[in-house]
């Protein structure tokens, strides 16, 4: 079964990749983007406007963010380019966009240059929702350091939380595959933060927790468990990275939890309806 999802996974990431390849045009989206820096002050100083979105809908900062161009982004905030405008399309910042592209460095630079971390998309999708479902919690963790809302509830019931221990299983349009998996660093980093989260019982509640089953992360269902009970802390401290059954889990971690299948007509996606570009 892992295989077969697997092989969706990769067939629905081919096509999103085909529709995500655009590439820079205007003189200083394209100059950010390859983070050249001199360009993007020159054409600056030429009179160009730096928060001028392109036939994309996005600024040269959205350009260099999604790159991790720090040169270029450096440049274009101290030209005054805004570190929380939005495109003309998802109406995404430039935080969201440095997430979709995994660019934990561009994202402490704009958290730094006084991004908002907890700018949401219209759909409801704040950047540490978006960056929950990445096995690596460093995106999660500089959220969270900047005041980013871990109890933020987004389409479905879908938390931060739900994010982490399903691994975005069919709860984040992007361009890899994202069929479920354990993200047990990622939850640590939530629980870490704040002991007191729990899975809540909305349909995406559950259907975290049945891709969590489905993969065997009992790692991550031990750190559920221990959320529901109180001792999430302690759990944190002494788990590790100690893989058991899913079999020898009881209790909490699944009580009350049906086996919902992904498809199931109730599923709504986490993040807006388009894919990620």
């Amino acid at each position: 079964m892992h295989r077969f999802m697997l092989f969706v996974g990769m067939g629905t990431a081919l096509l999103a990749a085909n529709a995500c390849s655009a590439r820079a045009s205007r003189p200083l989206a394209a100059a950010a983007s390859r983070n050249d820096a001199g360009a993007v002050r020159r054409l600056v100083a030429e009179g160009m406007a730096v928060d001028e979105p392109d036939e994309h809908g996005w600024t040269a900062l959205m350009w260099a963010a999604r790159a991790a161009a720090l040169d270029a982004m450096t440049a274009l905030l101290d030209a005054g380019a805004s570190a929380n405008a939005r495109d003309t399309g998802h109406r995404w910042t430039p935080l969201l966009q440095a997430i979709h592209t995994q660019r934990p460095t561009a994202v402490r630079l704009l958290l730094e240059r006084s991004a908002d971390p907890n700018a949401a998309s219209p759909g409801g999708v704040t950047p540490l929702l978006m960056a929950a479902d990445d096995p690596d919690p460093t995106t999660v963790q500089l959220l969270l350091a900047h005041g980013a809302n871990p109890r933020h509830e987004g389409p479905g019931g879908v938390t931060p939380l739900t994010q982490a221990v399903s691994g975005g299983a069919l709860t984040d349009l992007t361009d890899r595959p994202l069929l479920g998996g354990c993200h047990p660093a990622t939850v640590r980093a939530l629980l870490a933060h704040d002991p007191s989260l729990t899975i809540p019982e909305t349909f995406a509640g559950r259907q975290a927790l049945w891709w969590a089953r489905v993969h065997d992360c009992a790692e991550v269902l031990k750190l559920v468990a221990a959320s529901r009970s109180g001792s999430a802390e302690l759990a944190i401290r002494g788990l590790g990275l100690v893989r058991e059954k899913v079999s020898a889990i009881g209790g909490e971690s699944t009580a009350g939890v049906g086996p919902t299948p992904p498809g199931d007509p109730r599923q709504r996606p986490a993040t807006d309806a388009r894919s990620r570009r």
